[in-house]
């Protein structure tokens, strides 16, 4: 598992150099952390929605009722709005290290904090690094600095209408994919198109609205499950079941 290399290398390298220090009591003693990752049975990290309950163990968004005046600060990048909350700002990079997408699709890009976000974690972690394309019906809020990046481009979309996306494009957009919904515009509906341009190994995240179940997301899941996806619980319950703001939707295309 890609994720757990470092975690290798430094038991290896500890063990090699400095045998006494990785004994219990030792200054590089941290055997029970570094063993339970290493030794950790991850079989059952990706699993059909309908296997997983809704609950978590924190409302993730809970930070957002408690920061002070001055944290509200923290919801900027390079001085423009990210609305991600603090879990799911640490999940991002993992996966896009992981991952290594050619191509992230941002539906919804408010003022394009996001994206320029994601194209700069794409700059540095990605050995190849590919182009975020963000996609919005409101692009003359979108920041001339967001605009300036060159991973970076925006698209006047009406995320209502599906015919309104350039299927070129997609169609010669390389995989694999990171494909991240935080418009909240007819979910399912887009999810269904997207999916035909989508490749094995691709990855759907879906940002709030799951954190809200009802009647459309239940049956909108099953949907996704049918379509072949997967729920990845490595992101989904890093940080507790289901801390993240896209409670069952880090999905991964079988």
């Amino acid at each position: 598992m890609k994720l757990t290399s470092g975690y290798k290398a430094f038991w290896d390298a500890a063990h090699k150099h400095y045998p006494t220090q990785i004994q219990p009591k030792g200054h590089l003693d941290m055997g029970v952390a570094i063993g339970s990752v290493l030794n950790a049975d991850d079989s059952d990290r990706f699993v059909r929605p309908s296997e997983r309950v809704w609950m978590s163990t924190i409302y993730p968004w809970i930070f957002d009722k408690r920061r002070t005046k001055i944290g509200a600060l923290a919801l900027t990048y390079k001085g423009l709005i990210l609305l991600k909350t603090p879990f799911d700002l640490a999940l991002y990079p993992r996966l896009i290290w992981e991952l290594q997408p050619r191509t992230i699709l941002e539906l919804g890009s408010y003022q394009g904090g996001s994206g320029l976000w994601l194209s700069d974690q794409m700059s540095v972690l990605c050995e190849m690094p590919g182009e975020v394309h963000s996609f919005d019906l409101y692009v003359k809020c979108v920041h001339e600095n967001a605009r300036a990046h060159p991973l970076l481009n925006f698209h006047h979309v009406d995320l209502s209408d599906v015919s309104t996306f350039d299927q070129d494009l997609l169609m010669r957009l390389p995989h694999p994919w990171l494909v991240i919904d935080d418009a909240h515009v007819q979910i399912f509906s887009i999810f269904s198109y997207l999916n035909r341009f989508m490749t094995p190994g691709d990855y759907y995240v879906v940002e709030d609205n799951p954190v809200n179940v009802n009647r459309e997301i239940i049956d909108g899941f099953q949907l996704i499950e049918d379509s072949g996806f997967l729920i990845d619980t490595y992101f989904t319950d890093a940080f507790g079941t289901n801390v993240t703001c896209a409670p069952n939707a880090w999905l991964r295309k079988s």
